[in-house]
């Protein structure tokens, strides 16, 4: 997460705020006071556990390149665990703790 690449949609801020799944009263009370400046956007974790399972279907050949979601640095996922939110900021294209 800490260093993915920019989309389109994501070109105009600066500065993710990232809230752990279970931070959602504190997310709603957040987010309109953060974004109102429009140069950061808050959202709301929304990964668990890897989506694929192998145990109830039969194996289909892997149709993406490679990896989509850059690793998330020590630094960041500490945050997330101890504070429950992480701040990205753009650097170039990619987004760093």
């Amino acid at each position: 997460m800490a260093t993915e690449r920019t989309t389109s949609s994501d070109t105009d801020h600066d500065t993710i705020i990232v809230l752990a799944r279970d931070q959602a009263s504190f997310y709603e009370f957040v987010k309109p006071k953060q974004e109102s400046g429009g140069r950061t956007v808050v959202v709301l974790d929304r990964r668990g556990v890897e989506r694929r399972r192998n145990g109830d279907r039969p194996a289909v050949p892997e149709r993406r390149q490679g990896q989509r979601r850059a690793e998330t640095p020590e630094a960041a996922l500490a945050l997330m665990s101890v504070l429950g939110f992480m701040i990205l900021h753009k650097d170039g294209d990619h987004w760093v703790p």
